[in-house]
C-alpha cells in the first residue's frame, strides 16, 4: 500500500522547519514499521490549520487520496492534520469514500471503512478541537493580563531588543532611534528601509519559497511597523491600544513617537512633501491663485522649472535660482541668534507634563471600562465620558507631535555653519524643514525676464 506523508507546525519562529523535520522522522520510521511505501510527503510549515488559511500541503494530501494514488495518511498526530470542522469533514469524507486510513504516530489508527472508525475518528476531532479551542482562550487571557502589566507575551524577537523583548541590542536600539529622526527629518520609508539594509540590518521575519528560512530585508512597510509601534515609547499595546507602561526601556521619548504618528496617520495615502523630486513640489503655493506647486517643464531642454499646478497660464520659471534663494534665506534664519527659541516653543506646555496628563487619562479611559462594567455607568453616560477623555487626550498627544516636530530644526540650528549641513541633507530632508518653518510662494517673474528677482519669492514664516 501507498502512503502520504502529511507534516504541519504552526509556529516557526526560527524559520528552520525543526518541528517539521522532526515529524518527518516519526512518520518515515511509521511508515517502514506498517511495511508502507511512501508516495509523497507534504508540508505545510508555519500555517495553522485552526485559522483558516489556505493549507496547499493539505489540499494535495486531499487530491492524492481521492485520486487514489494514496490508502493510508500519516501524520504525526490528528490535530496535525486539521483542527476546524471543515477540513475534518473534508478528510473523512475523503478517506471514506476511498476506503483509505490514518496512520498517527501519536495515536491510535483510524478506518474509516467501518462505522466504528468513523465514529471514533469523529470524536477525536471534537476533542481535538475543544482543546485546541480552550488553549485559544487561555492564551488570549494571559495576552490581556500580560498586556495589563506591561509584559510581553511572545512572538518574534523585536528588532532593537534581545528575545526576551526585555534587553536593548545598542547597535539596533541606535539605528531605531536614528530611523524616527531620519524620518522626523523627512527621510522616505523607503530610505530607511535601504540605510538599515546598507547597515546588515534584518527584521525578524524568515523568507519563504525559495530563500526560505533566510532573514528578510526590510522593506517600507517594515519599516512603518517600527516606526508606528509604541513598544519603541516604552508602551506597552494591545489590539491596537495603548495599555500600560512597558516594563522594558524606551528607545525614543513620547513625543517623538506621537510626532511620527502624526506624519503617518495624517498623511497617509496623501502625496506628501517627503516623497516628491523637487524641493518645493506640492509645499510651495503659487501667488496668483494660492495654489500648490510642482515641477514642470522648461522651455529649455534639460532645464528645470516650476509651474502652478492649478493652471499653465499662472508661471512658469526656473527651478535653480528659486531653490537657491529659499536655502539662503532659510540657512541666514536659522543662523540667527534667537534661532535657539524654535526648538521649544514657549507656547506648548511643558513636555513632561503632557506625558503626565495623556497617561492619567488612559488610566480614567480604563477606569470607565470597569465602572461600565459593574453597573455603576449607563451605556449613555459611557460615551458621553469616553468622548469628553478622547478629546482630551488627542490634545495632549496633538501638542506633544507639535514638539517632536520642531525638533527636526534641531540639527540645522545646532551647527555653526547652517549653510552647509543644509547642502548636507537629502532633498526630502529640506523639504520637511521648509514645511516646518516657512510658506514659500512664487509669483510670475514677469514677461521677458531674464534675471533672478528676489521680490518675486515671498517667504512667510510659520514659527516666529
Amino acid at each position: 500500500m501507498k502512503a502520504i506523508i502529511y507534516l504541519r507546525i504552526s509556529d516557526d519562529r526560527t524559520g528552520l522547519q525543526l518541528g517539521v523535520s522532526r515529524q518527518r522522522e516519526d512518520c518515515e520510521r511509521k511508515a517502514a514499521e506498517r511495511g508502507l511505501t511512501v508516495a509523497a510527503i507534504e508540508t505545510d510549515n508555519d500555517l495553522s490549520a485552526y485559522s483558516g488559511k489556505r493549507r496547499p500541503g493539505f489540499e494535495n494530501v486531499l487530491k492524492s487520496v481521492k485520486t487514489g494514488k494514496a490508502q493510508v495518511v500519516i501524520a504525526w498526530s490528528l490535530d496535525r492534520l486539521q483542527r476546524n470542522r471543515r477540513d475534518e469533514l473534508r478528510l473523512y469524507e475523503a478517506c471514506r469514500d476511498q476506503g483509505a486510513q490514518l496512520a498517527l504516530v501519536n495515536g491510535a489508527d483510524l478506518d474509516f471503512s467501518t462505522a466504528a472508525g468513523r465514529f471514533v475518528a469523529d470524536a477525536l476531532g471534537s476533542v481535538a478541537r475543544m482543546e485546541v479551542e480552550m488553549k485559544s482562550d487561555r492564551q488570549r487571557r494571559a495576552a490581556q493580563q500580560a498586556a495589563a502589566a506591561g509584559k510581553r507575551a511572545g512572538g518574534r524577537r523585536p528588532f532593537g531588543y534581545d528575545a526576551d523583548g526585555m534587553q536593548v541590542r545598542p547597535a539596533e536600539a541606535a539605528a531605531v532611534a536614528a530611523g524616527f529622526e531620519s524620518f522626523l527629518a523627512g527621510m522616505p520609508l523607503g530610505e530607511i528601509a535601504r540605510v538599515w539594509n546598507e547597515q546588515g540590518f534584518v527584521t525578524g521575519q524568515a523568507r519563504r519559497g525559495a530563500n526560505a528560512g533566510q532573514p528578510s530585508p526590510w522593506t517600507r512597510s517594515s519599516v512603518r511597523d517600527v516606526l508606528s509601534n509604541p513598544r519603541y515609547m516604552g508602551k506597552r499595546a494591545h489590539k491596537g491600544e495603548i495599555v500600560a507602561d512597558a516594563l522594558w526601556p524606551a528607545l525614543v521619548p513620547e513625543e517623538t513617537w506621537q510626532a511620527a504618528q502624526a506624519i503617518l496617520t495624517h498623511r497617509s495615502g496623501q502625496v506628501t512633501p517627503n516623497a516628491a523630486k523637487y524641493l518645493l513640489s506640492g509645499i510651495g503655493k503659487c501667488g496668483v491663485c494660492g495654489g500648490n506647486v510642482h515641477a514642470g517643464a522648461n522651455a529649455r531642454r534639460g532645464v528645470r522649472g516650476y509651474r502652478c499646478a492649478e493652471s499653465t497660464g499662472h508661471f512658469a520659471r526656473k527651478a535653480e535660482p528659486v531653490e537657491e534663494y529659499v536655502a539662503q534665506v532659510i540657512a541666514a534664519r536659522l543662523s540667527l541668534p534667537d534661532a535657539g527659541h524654535l526648538l521649544t516653543d514657549s507656547t506648548k506646555a511643558d513636555l513632561p507634563q503632557l506625558r503626565a496628563e495623556a497617561t492619567a487619562l488612559r488610566q480614567r479611559l480604563n477606569s470607565l471600562a470597569t465602572d461600565f462594567a459593574d453597573g455603576e455607568l449607563t451605556a449613555q453616560q459611557l460615551r458621553a465620558a469616553t468622548a469628553r477623555i478622547n478629546e482630551k487626550l488627542a490634545a495632549a498627544e496633538h501638542a506633544m507631535a507639535d514638539a517632536g516636530r520642531v525638533d527636526v530644526l534641531g540639527p540645522l540650528i545646532k551647527t555653526k555653519d547652517v549653510r552647509a549641513a543644509w547642502d548636507t541633507l537629502r532633498t526630502s530632508q529640506r523639504r520637511a524643514v521648509i514645511d516646518i518653518l516657512a510658506t514659500v510662494t512664487l509669483h510670475p517673474p514677469g514677461r521677458g525676464t531674464r534675471t533672478f528677482n528676489p521680490d518675486t519669492v515671498s517667504i512667510e514664516w510659520k514659527l516666529a
